[in-house]
């Protein structure tokens, strides 16, 4: 089985780009123009904009039962702007908290068919963040924590539940290269989590290469699989200097922009590349430490 996959965060982090870089294959459900940063990375994918066609929640289901068996990865793109919609039509529908049961129900029936989907392929369904809040409830203040965002009181807990991963996107100013990276770390104030175990705390915003990491099989097309040894070649690298305590890296990379500019690489494809290796080594790096620090403890 595959894994299916909440991440969250601010709008503008990186959480669309880092799903086309994992799957530029995939078959994206979208909101109008979710998908432009596709075109920064020279691609043309494979996507269905909800309001183009008039989708509601329901509507997706068929398409995702479809696409399970087509596609490498299945991703549904800013779930939170969709379930905002639903809710608006449940509303026109149906009068108070009657219409939150409709979405409510609508809601249920979408996560078990993108459940049923990771049988096939994983399911990747991107979401903004909502912080912690405080609601009365029986004359008492409850705490809730802060999650993917979702109308109502008990949909925010209960969604992510049916997930194998819940990633937040967070600032790190200690990152190198992009800041913003995911954490699944256990949190007091927001939800997040990784029931299979396969994750750092915190990882670069790079889904390929931490599902690679867990062993995951995760091809690139045709068309990119040239993109594969450049990557493992410079990251090889890369891990090196940052055993450094002042890493040169501009040092490092310079070189192989001379040898990919003589190979008449789409510069595109060179960032990509060069994104790749430095979250490649750094997580490279971050399992190698795991490894020591445990035999470190048997030793002890």
């Amino acid at each position: 089985m595959w894994p299916l996959i909440i991440p969250y965060g601010d709008p503008k982090t990186g959480k669309t780009l880092s799903t086309v870089r994992a799957y530029p294959g995939g078959f994206f459900i979208t909101v109008k123009g979710g998908l432009m940063c596709a075109k920064w990375m020279g691609l043309d994918v494979k996507v269905v904009e909800t309001e183009e066609h008039n989708l509601g929640i329901l509507d997706l289901i068929p398409l995702i039962e479809k696409a399970q068996h087509k596609y490498p990865a299945i991703i549904i793109d800013d779930f939170s702007i969709m379930c905002q919609e639903e809710l608006a039509k449940c509303e026109k529908r149906s009068p108070g908290w009657q219409a939150y049961g409709m979405f409510n129900e609508r809601v249920r029936k979408f996560q078990k068919a993108c459940r049923a989907a990771t049988n096939n392929c994983p399911v990747i369904i991107t979401m903004h963040a909502q912080p912690p809040r405080e609601i009365e409830d029986k004359g008492k203040v409850v705490p809730l924590k802060g999650g993917p965002m979702l109308p109502g009181r008990q949909l925010p807990k209960q969604f992510p539940t049916m997930a194998d991963l819940v990633m937040r996107v967070v600032y790190d100013k200690k990152a190198v290269g992009w800041k913003n990276v995911y954490s699944t770390a256990v949190d007091a104030d927001y939800i997040t989590g990784d029931r299979l175990a396969i994750t750092p705390e915190t990882f670069p915003l790079n889904l390929r290469e931490v599902l690679l990491l867990a062993g995951y099989d995760v091809p690139r097309p045709e068309s990119l699989a040239f993109m594969d040894d450049w990557v493992e070649k410079i990251s090889l690298k890369v891990c090196e200097e940052l055993a450094n305590k002042r890493p040169k890296l501009k040092e490092i990379l310079y070189p192989f922009v001379a040898q990919m500019e003589k190979e008449e690489i789409d510069v595109r494809h060179m960032r990509w590349i060069f994104a790749d290796a430095l979250d490649r080594a750094q997580l490279r790096k971050h399992n190698n430490n795991l490894i020591d620090n445990f035999i470190d403890t048997l030793q002890g």
